[in-house]
This record gives structure tokens, C-alpha cells and sequence, in this order.
């Protein structure tokens, strides 16, 4: 159990970040290398930068759209995605991949239905309290590795202030109103994870049962 646990924590963290979610557009290749920060970025332009961003995320109540996951394996997956703030989402994985993770804004759970299994962890112990917040404040919630910037992309780099998660999430944004075009994840042992979201529809009315789950010996 506490190695299902241990991957529902590491799952959770790649649905952490499709909050602000880009309004259109396709999928970005992450990249393997965090850039530095600009040397001419101060820490107030930074501060701001980290504020305009919050303020851009907050402002998506829902979204749907698609996904596509590349593992450190290099093998590829996709699915579909939908997000009520604060607290909600859901990660539908196409098949083969008997995976399916929701957060119903008290817990998250990941569904094998290959295995028919469910296993949950309190949402607070994953980045999606963080990020489906309604107040989100980087600068008291996180702690930042990293900012970079070139033109309209920039990258934010987060680790768990209380060392309770492996490794570190970075969020990748593009265009005025930073809107998030993807995430990568990299844990202690150098681990990569990379994700694109696109074909992103925001404002839509979600059903409310997309968010929750189902124990299978409760169906």
C-alpha cells in the first residue's frame, strides 16, 4: 500500500498544474534545462511576474481540454482533463493506461481499472491544494527554485516548502496573459516527466459528477 500510496503522490503532482490552463493553442515541447533567470530581473520584478501569474490562474474557474504526458522512459500517453476551482479535477488516461485521477476537493484518488483498485491521499498533501486554490500566493505557499523569462514564456520552478514532495514542479506559461502551456516534474533521482496541454475550452459548465470516484466494490 505504501508503494500506491507513494505513486498516486507522484501522479497527483503531474495533475497539479492544468489550473490556469492555456486558452488555445497546441502542446509545447518541454524543455530538459531550466534557464536561468535574467540577470536584469529584480526581486520586485519578480515578485510581480510571480503575482500577475496567480492573478491569471485564478481567473480560470473551469476548463477541459487535452493532454499529452511524456515519461522518463520516453514512452507517451494521452488523455483528457477536466477542472472546477477550487479543488476539482479529473485526469481521464486513453487507453491502454487503465489510469484515472480525480480530486473532488477533499481528497485525491487514482483508479486502476486494471487492477481495480482506488487509492486516495489528502488533497492538502499534493501541489493541487496549492494550485486549485482560490487565493493563490507563490510567494507564501511555495517555495520558488527558479523564475526565467524570454519574450512571452516563462518558467516557474516550485518545490514543497515542507519537503513532503520529491523534486520539483515547473510550470510553464506563454503569451501576455501567462497561460499555462504545460508542466514538467523532476524528482531526486532525475526523473523527467513532461506535459503539453491543448485544445483547451475554459468558462464551460462541468457536470458535477466527473468529480467523483467510485470505490469499485461500492459500484
Amino acid at each position: 500500500m505504501k508503494t500506491k500510496l507513494a505513486a498516486l503522490v507522484a501522479a497527483a503532482a503531474l495533475a497539479a498544474a492544468p489550473l490556469a490552463l492555456a486558452r488555445q493553442g497546441t502542446p509545447e515541447a518541454a524543455p530538459t534545462k531550466i534557464t536561468a533567470t535574467p540577470a536584469g530581473m529584480t526581486a520586485a520584478q519578480r515578485t510581480a511576474l510571480l503575482n500577475e501569474i496567480a492573478a491569471s490562474m485564478e481567473k480560470v474557474k473551469t476548463a477541459s481540454g487535452r493532454f499529452d504526458q511524456i515519461s522518463p522512459d520516453y514512452t507517451t500517453t494521452s488523455g483528457s482533463f477536466a477542472l472546477s476551482r477550487p479543488g476539482k479535477v479529473r485526469f481521464d488516461y486513453d487507453a491502454p493506461s487503465p489510469l484515472l485521477i480525480v480530486a473532488n476537493g477533499t481528497t485525491v484518488a487514482m483508479q486502476d481499472s486494471e487492477l481495480e483498485t482506488t487509492d486516495r491521499v489528502p488533497l492538502g498533501s499534493t501541489p493541487l491544494a496549492l494550485l486549485l486554490d482560490d487565493n493563490l500566493d507563490f510567494n507564501t505557499e511555495a517555495e520558488i527554485v527558479d523564475v526565467s523569462k524570454q519574450g512571452e514564456k516563462v518558467e516557474v520552478t516550485l518545490r514543497d516548502p515542507d519537503g513532503e514532495m520529491d523534486g520539483t514542479l515547473t510550470l510553464l506559461f506563454s503569451g501576455p496573459e501567462h497561460d499555462l502551456t504545460g508542466w514538467r516534474t523532476l524528482d531526486s533521482a532525475g526523473n523527467l516527466t513532461q506535459v503539453g496541454l491543448h485544445d483547451v475550452k475554459t468558462g464551460k459548465k462541468l457536470n458535477p459528477r466527473l468529480f467523483i470516484v467510485k470505490d469499485f466494490d461500492d459500484e
